[in-house]
């Protein structure tokens, strides 16, 4: 694992743009100083190993992921409660890069993990969209899925950016954008 100069910490509900975010951030960086990465990934991975299960499916927004989507909330609930840091050093164990994005911290024990370890080298992203854009871009509220801590856990959290990702006012997306990449380069550059 390299050590990073920049990690960029998104949040955010379902269909918000969370990862459309992180595309973006690295799109602009360049992926040779930039990776992207995902803690539900790890999740993903050990629940498809537990139950022999299709892995590369699970990574969709298939209607075969949200069969196990409980249960995969259920069991990250499980392992943070035992260890919060387990899914965030599996994450980050092969990166390589200087910056890192994670792009789906759902807990105030993810933040904290990174913060900790990596102080003055964090920024807090909360990426929001409207519940009407988030429902055009594929969303329905699921009970025990959209009310749980995974999705609501970072709620209340105060985040150093917000990103609005509506898709109406894409200056305002651009210029929180423009602010993200700037804190970037200042840590890029020392």
């Amino acid at each position: 694992m390299t050590e990073p100069t920049s990690i960029i910490l998104i949040n955010g509900k379902r269909k918000c743009g969370k990862d459309y975010l992180a595309t973006r951030i690295q799109e602009k960086i360049t992926s040779d100083v930039c990776e992207i990465l995902h803690l539900s990934i790890e999740i993903k991975r050990e629940y498809a190993q537990l139950h022999n299960l299709d892995f590369k499916e699970l990574l969709t927004d298939s209607p075969y992921k949200d069969l196990y989507r409980k249960e995969m909330i259920a069991l990250g609930e499980s392992r943070r409660n035992a260890d919060p840091g387990h899914y965030c050093r599996l994450a980050t164990e092969h990166a390589s890069k200087q910056c890192w994005i994670i792009v789906d911290n759902r807990r105030e024990t993810d933040i904290e993990y990174f913060k900790s370890r990596y102080p003055d080298k964090c920024l807090v992203v909360r990426v929001t969209a409207s519940e009407e854009v988030r429902k055009e871009r594929g969303w329905v509220w699921k009970s025990g899925v959209d009310d749980a801590v995974s999705e609501c856990g970072l709620d209340k959290y105060q985040s150093d950016v917000v990103v609005r990702n509506n898709g109406e006012k894409e200056d305002e997306f651009d210029k929180s954008l423009d602010f993200v990449i700037s804190w970037i380069n200042k840590r890029l550059k020392c």
